[in-house]
């Protein structure tokens, strides 16, 4: 605990090399995908087949009018909405820049640095930095990105392809929380939690308390602040690129409003104890600006209702069975089971795979089932998580409550509350979300340390003696994890074997498997696609121009029986013959 302690000042006292050493360390947990240089499932689709991307000629208006996988956007075919043009736009540049010939290994590298830049995002320890002040110090800040860098949820995320669009989001969202805070919500800094670990005997009358904020506003976040109104021109636009590069960047709009209303109130308290009146002076920018900020919210979200036609899409069982679930009772049941599902994957991903569809999860039906202890004890830890935040000193509580905002806001749009969302439980979905999880973390670790709830020092080494064994397992998960996505054929089988009740997985495995001519293993896996969801046309499906999967499937299984009954045979002569 004191090398963390001794550490951590160092971190607090040398910043920028101390983000180098956690980008680094990031790094080289997904070093193995350097090598990787092979198209995923989708990828294929939203990349290699994307006229907006590998096109002789490039099109603005093509690109406005296609969705993320290239399909037209208006007209009678199919098309999912997904309106992400600045996402498409990068896999343009990646395909300009390095050719077909390189490009899934560009792509590779490219999406992995994506990944360690989103961490100065939340580390930068200056003028523009909400994370830094949200959690006091560079090194409660790096504690954190460190924290998101090695979570196994977001292996997805860095080595499917197509995932880029939710590590784009997350770097201008936070990129626009970073300038709204620094021009309009700076909070007072919270005081170093390490003093008191280096020297824990000096450190009890002053746990609970918080520095003076003695700084000013320098830089561009003064230039921004000057301007008035005009300074919200910048992270509303970044707001506007976020959601242009994934549709749940869009959420980021109530994040300074919560901020505002915070302030608001904590402004009001202030004046009430003081027996003064809330001068106008002060309440009218803020009402400005929260004006401006929800009409740019509603003139962004119509505008991009009208362009797409709507947020309905046409959505097969085997993409989300739960949304054909004629029973409202049943659906609502399961779609609780499913907050439970992802709660689970940010506080403990253990279990994780690509595909989660049909009898991966079953349907929720009744009150009784067993499985309805998931939601109901994450909705128990969200609400004593809030009473928590509500008994913390004020400091720490518009921490933790900005930092809960940034968690359950930008999940929203997965949660099957507003319309179905086009896929069971995607993992990728929890870019966003996990950066807010992960701040909330540190910050209520740090509400511990500083005595907000304990006041003796063995209970605060205990904490951070907890937070490293928290993290032991994450970071021992990330690398298996990172092989796992070597290539097609190493994902569907670790998968495949992983997810047995998962239609998608089982006829991926069977592919896999008749590939590399194991046919009865791919005969196993077949038959487990076919229970998973008997009405799927997806084992007929597959086929080439000159081989038909369903012959090659009655062709094995008539190997398989004859095989059998000449080695019965050839037994039963030997045994006679004896």
């Amino acid at each position: 605990v004191r090398a963390v302690a001794a550490a951590a000042c160092c971190a607090d006292r040398w910043p920028w090399l101390a983000l180098v050493v956690v980008q680094l360390f990031v790094l080289a947990s997904y070093a193995p995908a350097f090598a990787y240089s092979g198209y995923i499932m989708d990828d294929a689709v939203g990349v290699a087949r994307n006229p907006n991307v590998v096109g002789e000629e490039f099109s603005l208006a093509e690109l406005m009018a296609r969705d993320f996988w290239g399909l037209p956007m208006h007209g009678s075919g199919w098309t999912n909405k997904s309106f992400r043009p600045l996402t498409t736009l990068t896999f343009r540049w990646n395909y300009l820049l390095h050719g077909p010939a390189l490009i899934p290994l560009a792509f590779m590298l490219t999406q992995t640095m994506n990944m360690v830049d989103l961490m100065p995002n939340m580390v930068i320890c200056h003028d523009l930095s909400w994370p830094s002040w949200l959690l006091g110090s560079p090194s409660g800040v790096l504690s954190a990105a460190l924290f998101f860098g090695v979570h196994p949820v977001h292996t997805e995320n860095v080595l499917y392809l197509v995932c880029r669009a939710d590590i784009l989001a997350a770097i201008l969202g936070l990129m626009a929380l970073n300038s709204y805070a620094a021009c309009y919500c700076r909070p007072l800094p919270l005081r170093s939690l390490w003093a008191d670990l280096r020297n824990p005997e000096r450190a009890g009358h002053a746990r609970g308390h918080t520095q003076e904020d003695t700084s000013t506003r320098g830089g561009l976040a003064a230039a921004l602040a000057a301007w008035g109104p005009l300074g919200l021109v910048p992270p509303v636009l970044l707001v506007v690129a976020s959601g242009l590069c994934k549709e749940s960047g869009f959420t980021l709009f109530a994040v300074p409003l919560l901020m505002e209303l915070l302030d608001f109130l904590c402004l009001q308290a202030l004046s009430a104890n003081r027996n003064l009146r809330l001068a106008a002076r002060i309440w009218r920018p803020i009402r400005l600006r929260v004006g401006l900020l929800v009409a740019s919210t509603l003139v962004v979200f119509i505008a991009r209702y009208r362009h797409t036609g709507g947020t309905s899409i046409n959505m097969s069982p085997q993409d989300n069975p739960i949304s054909f679930e004629k029973d409202f009772i049943a659906r609502m049941l399961s779609y609780a089971y499913l907050h439970g599902v992802y709660t689970r994957l940010l506080v403990w991903p253990q279990y994780l795979c690509y595909d989660y569809s049909m009898d991966a999860i079953p349907m929720v039906r009744e009150f009784t089932d067993c499985r309805l202890l998931l939601p109901l004890m994450a909705y128990l830890g969200i609400m004593g998580t809030v009473v928590l935040v509500v008994r913390m000193p004020a400091r720490h509580r518009r921490s933790a409550l900005l930092a809960l905002a940034l968690l359950v806001v930008t999940y929203f749009p997965a949660s099957n509350i507003l319309f179905p969302v086009g896929t069971v439980v995607g993992e990728r979905l929890l870019y966003l979300p996990s950066a807010g999880y992960c701040l909330a973390v540190v910050v209520a670790l740090h509400a511990y340390l500083q005595g907000s709830f304990v006041t003796d020092s063995d209970s605060c080494l205990a904490a951070v003696n907890g937070g490293n064994e928290e993290q032991g397992p994450l970071r021992r998960q990330v690398l298996p994890r990172v092989y796992d996505w070597e290539s097609s054929d190493v994902l569907f089988i670790n998968d495949g074997l992983r997810q047995p009740k998962s239609s998608k997985t089982q006829f991926n495995l069977g592919i896999t498997y008749m590939q590399t001519q194991d046919y009865d293993l791919s005969v196993e896996a077949f038959v487990r696609c076919a229970w998973a969801d008997p009405l799927s046309a997806l084992p007929a499906s597959w086929a080439s121009p000159t081989v038909d999967v369903v012959v090659v499937v009655i062709a094995v299984v008539v190997i398989v029986v004859v095989v059998v009954i000449v080695v019965v045979a050839v037994v039963v002569v030997i045994v006679v013959g004896v």
